[in-house]
């Protein structure tokens, strides 16, 4: 059985390394595990490093990139998978094909892939390895004794098995692992199996000193990795942050609530870790910073974890203090940061502050206190001129406590807070009293970010743009919001320029969104549970938008019934969830919004009403909600690149569906998008609503229409699709005509007038379900290479009623094979499809690939082909002598217009292989012209032209009932209409040009002539059979040309 040395990986008895420093540890990885030949060697080494992974990742690197000579006499290949930022498995099967310089060959598959996914809606962290690049991976090692050393930066264990490395236990293969990019918190990973082809390596030392060596090897490491990443991150900031972050983790971190996830990077810079010192304009600090967190990613970390680390480090010299005892006299002099949080208080729970604690902290840059009481008027840290950054966390103003009401000035409070850069408020009310003064007045200039949980810091009101410097303002669950009914509450985060990230989570009496159209530098809005929200934009909103996130929760009191981001171009993020009852709009146009999923989203079965992305060209796929969508009206997408802008101007939320009113109940879309692959975002359409669904779809590159993308009706929907009359087409074809009359442009103009049901059925309206495939589509046969994608796409073609096709210049086919493939019921094979034209295709070589025996084409009318200079069938499959689907029953059965011109190596139309055809009972009109390879318009297959001849009761012809108009003209190769002798007894209109190789027409009924427009010298070289066959030229009434052949050459130039 393949082992699959991850998920199979086992905790068997560590086995301890006493090494105090790197080299000591790659010298006994080596030489005691690595070079180990036995049989009972293990083959699947984990090192944990000197604990939870510290220094692991160096001394594994260490390995790979200055091996010892004696480890390549064990093994012919050394592997370096260095994974650290964990992207996928997918990512990881790329780095070994980079390792393995396999790059080239792959490449192209990786991208395939990936694009393929895209479509499908697979986030980038699901994406799984590639069968085809694993076998080349597999096949490239198998004849190595190979060392794997894998530098795993995911949140579990990977299968390196399924990226194509072969099993070591069954090749002279090792592999030798650690996690990396992080401090492993969580042990428990490793799980008891019972294997002995595993070891679990870990290093200790009995200095308490070497650990902060260790540590430093560990930020090199780290340095290194950012460094490529193009990062100026030194080791020494590194260090600095580790050491910050592990040594006040491992002293409170089960009494204090750090906040690291948000509040690591602030903590760095404010102490001066990363730079910065006194100036906070030093952006590049909050940069580094920034990417440290990143990069070590303590969001995975509760705050309470990896505190053994931390108590082996040595911090003598560090100044960071944490109290968590209620008694200290003064702050410790040099502190510069301090997280006070007494685990024992007074009856009330808080502890006093006194303000004779801070009288020597003339260098605390960082303070935090929680559970305390305090003056807040006149703060006991008011005196600590270098404090940058203050966290509040349930604390309470003596003055409340003790119900003294009186007003007092609080001008030392402002004074502290105009000195910090940030402030962290959580469970306290700490009510400045700004100065009064105009809403533009500047109240702070160094304040950079403001944090406040379940407290506040303003009394009635505060007009953030007074803090002109602000980067970030979480304002979650305030104890009270700030006023929203009268005009300056809306505008006071409206000119806050230099702002990116504004949370308003958990206001859930916020109505109204502040303006935010002046915050230009606005990247990332979240709005998680504010459900008393009525609308989020378009007014109001910044172009600069990143990052959108509502989660709505399990409230089904959620009052938001339209959310519209249109024109905020540069956003790629949006994440919404939650219940959301009453949302009736949803508009992204014009956004940059890549895979949009709406899988969380729920209770909008009786709400959704209206999805617009228009002007989306990165938009790939959409994954709806799980739920029925029983409202909608309204789906427009547009991934197009029109260059054009969506107007931002105010609507009311019923504009959208106005010219809807008429038609209540159905449900409109509008799609028009660059790649067929998008077809599978459309399946819910038949899965997920119930209503009649009326659809205008467009796979096209280029927009046909110069709006905006929002004009989406044609006259009918829309307009007809062909204003030109068939002969003003034939002339446009630009071919030279052999001839000096112009009976051929008066038999096309006849052709449009001479039946209501040929004109009716030649104006190509679009109808409820149209497509249209343009310039800029891909190839249909080369994409979609999964079966569910196919099968998607497949689900969304088959219901098509009108098809057009034009000036694509990339097709070979219209609809592959796969398409019937798919499904052989009714539903299963374009058999909705009512009209089909398809013209100006270059390379398109076969218009239908139909699988053998097929379902298909049940509802198809008419038929028009022009100008596909490569096509050389248009029905094909297989099954018959001519390469043809042999078509089940029913198939054409409606079929009765047939218009083929100006294809030049077309050799025959459509096969006839079954007596149990019904083309031959419905078709009333063939018009062909220009197919100089045309040999036979209708072939007959062996069998059923045996079937035909033995047929007494059509005098061995085939009877085609209802044939009225046959108009064949410049098809200097035809042979034969049809491969069986044929009986037209309706026929009413021939019209015939340049066909010299044809020799027969159809029999017709006795008791009238039929007019037959043609040149004199082919009529009088026709065969036929006799008065009794009903085949006979005194049935017929000839009209000639008045100038019969146009005067030229033919064949040679000597006759």
């Amino acid at each position: 059985m393949q082992l699959s040395y991850t998920e199979k990986f086992i905790m068997v008895a560590p086995v301890a390394i006493k090494a105090t420093n790197i080299e000591t540890a790659v010298h006994q990885i080596v030489s005691e595990h690595l070079e180990d030949s036995r049989n009972s060697a293990p083959n699947d080494i984990y090192f944990d490093g000197w604990g939870y992974g510290l220094g692991a990742s160096a001394v594994l690197r260490a390995i790979a990139e200055h091996p010892p000579p004696s480890l390549w006499e064990k093994f012919d290949k050394i592997i370096h998978i260095d994974c650290t930022r964990w992207k996928s498995r997918r990512a990881l099967q790329r780095a070994i094909a980079d390792e393995l310089k396999l790059t080239q060959q792959v490449a192209a598959d990786f991208d395939r892939q990936d694009e393929e996914d895209d479509f499908s809606g697979l986030d980038q962290g699901s994406r799984a390895e590639i069968p085809d690049v694993a076998r080349l991976i597999a096949r490239s090692l198998a004849q190595y004794r190979c060392l794997v050393i894998f530098h795993n930066g995911s949140g579990g264990m990977v299968d390196l098995a399924s990226c194509g490395i072969p099993p070591p236990q069954l090749f002279s293969a090792k592999v030798l692992w650690c996690f990396s990019g992080r401090i492993r918190a969580n042990i428990q990973l490793f799980q008891d199996q019972n294997s002995s082809h595993c070891s679990f390596l870990h290093a200790y030392s009995e200095f308490l000193g070497k650990s902060n060596a260790i540590l430093a090897v560990e930020a090199r490491e780290m340095a290194l990795y950012t460094h490529k990443l193009g990062l100026d991150v030194t080791p020494e900031m590194f260090t600095e942050c580790f050491l910050y972050y592990l040594s006040l983790n491992s002293r409170g971190g089960e009494v204090i609530d750090y906040n690291w996830e948000t509040l690591a990077s602030c903590y760095w810079v404010c102490d001066g870790i990363t730079g910065g010192g006194q100036d906070n304009k030093d952006n590049q600090a909050w940069e580094l910073a920034l990417a440290v967190q990143q990069h070590i990613r303590l969001e995975d970390y509760s705050s309470n974890a990896v505190k053994h680390i931390g108590s082996r480090l040595d911090i003598s010299t560090k100044h960071w203090v944490c109290i968590t005892h209620s008694c200290f006299e003064e702050v410790p002099p040099g502190t510069t940061s301090l997280f006070f949080a007494p685990r024992t208080g007074t009856g009330s729970g808080y502890v006093p502050f006194p303000n004779e604690r801070f009288h020597q902290a003339d260098q605390l840059r960082v303070l935090k206190l929680c559970r305390c009481t305090f003056n807040f008027s006149s703060p006991p840290f008011h005196c600590c001129s270098s404090l940058r950054f203050l966290g509040l966390d349930n604390c309470l103003d003596e003055q409340r406590q003790l119900e003294e009401d009186q007003e007092t000035a609080g001008e030392q409070a402002v004074e502290t807070f105009q000195r910090l850069w940030v402030l962290d408020v959580c469970h306290t009310d700490w009510e400045l009293d700004f100065p009064h003064g105009t809403d533009d007045e500047q109240v702070a200039t160094d304040i950079r970010e403001v944090h406040i949980n379940k407290g506040r810091i303003w009394r009635t009101n505060l007009a953030w743009r007074r803090l002109p410097n602000l980067r970030k303002l979480r304002v979650v669950k305030a104890t009270r919001y700030w006023r929203e009914t009268d005009r300056k509450a809306q505008d006071e985060i409206m000119d806050m320029v230099k702002m990116e990230l504004l949370d308003l989570s958990g206001n859930k009496t916020m109505q109204v969104l502040p303006s935010l159209s002046g915050a230009t530098g606005l990247k990332t809005l979240v709005l998680d549970g504010c459900v008393g929200l009525e609308h989020v934009g378009p007014q109001g909103l910044p172009p600069s938008l990143e990052s959108f996130c509502f989660d709505a929760g399990d409230d089904e009191d959620a009052r938001i019934s339209r959310i519209s981001l249109a024109g905020c171009s540069r956003l790629a993020d949006f994440r919404l969830s939650g219940s959301l009852p009453k949302l009736e709009e949803l508009d992204l146009s014009q956004t940059a919004v890549k895979m949009l999923d709406l899988r969380n989203v729920t209770d909008v079965d009786q709400s959704l009403q209206r999805v617009c992305l228009v002007g989306c060209e990165h938009l790939r796929s959409i994954s709806w909600p799980q739920t029925r969508m029983l409202q909608l009206r309204l789906l427009h997408v547009d991934t197009r690149s029109s260059g054009q802008e969506v107007a931002r101007k105010p609507s009311s939320p019923g504009d959208s569906l106005m010219v809807f009113q008429q038609d209540r109940g159905e449900l409109h879309a509008f799609v028009a998008v660059a790649d067929v692959r998008f077809l599978q975002s459309l399946e819910f359409l038949w899965t997920k609503t119930t209503q009649l669904i009326k659809m205008d779809l467009c796979l096209s590159s280029t927009s046909i229409s110069n709006d905006d993308g929002r004009s989406w009706c044609h006259e009918k929907m829309g307009c007809t699709y062909s204003s030109s009359s068939t002969g003003q087409l034939l002339l446009a074809a630009g071919l030279p005509l052999p001839y000096h009359d112009v009976s051929l442009v008066q038999a096309a103009t006849k052709l449009d007038g001479s039946s209501s049901s040929s004109s009716s059925a030649m104006q190509f309206q679009p109808l409820d379900l149209h497509m249209e495939i343009g310039d800029g589509i891909s190839d249909m046969t080369n994409v979609a290479t999964t079966t569910e994608g196919q099968r998607s796409i497949a689900t969304v073609m088959k219901m098509v009623e009108s098809l057009h096709v034009h000036d694509s210049s990339s097709i070979t086919t219209v609809v592959p094979e796969y398409i019937f493939l798919t499904s052989q019921s009714y539903m299963g094979n374009l058999n909705r499809l009512k009209w089909c034209r398809v013209e100006r295709c270059p390379k398109l070589d076969t218009v239908f690939v139909i699988s053998e025996d097929a379902h298909c084409f049940y509802e198809l009318e008419t038929f028009w082909a022009a100008h596909l200079l490569m096509a050389r069938s248009i029905w094909t499959g297989g099954g018959t002598r001519f390469g043809l689907a042999a078509y089940r029953y029913g198939s054409f059965r409606k079929l009765r217009v047939i218009h083929i011109h100006s294809c030049p190596r077309l050799t025959f139309v459509l096969p006839l292989s079954s007596n149990k055809q019904f083309l031959s009972n419905v078709l009333e009109t063939v018009h062909v012209f220009c197919c100089g390879d045309l040999r036979q318009i209708f072939p007959v297959d062996q069998e059923f032209q045996e079937q035909i001849a033995a047929s007494r009761e059509t005098k061995g012809m085939l009877r085609f009932r209802n044939l009225k108009h046959l108009y064949l003209h410049h098809l200097s190769n035809l042979e034969l209409i049809c491969g069986a002798k044929m009986y037209a007894p309706n026929l009413e209109t021939v019209y015939i040009r340049g066909c010299w190789g044809l020799r027969r027409l159809p029999a017709i009924a006795a008791g009238r002539r039929v007019a037959v427009d043609c040149e004199k010298d082919w009529w009088d070289k026709l065969e036929w059979d006799g008065m009794e066959s009903g085949h006979h030229p005194s049935l017929f009434q000839p009209r000639h040309s008045k100038y019969n052949k146009k005067r030229h050459l033919r064949g040679t130039v000597l006759r």
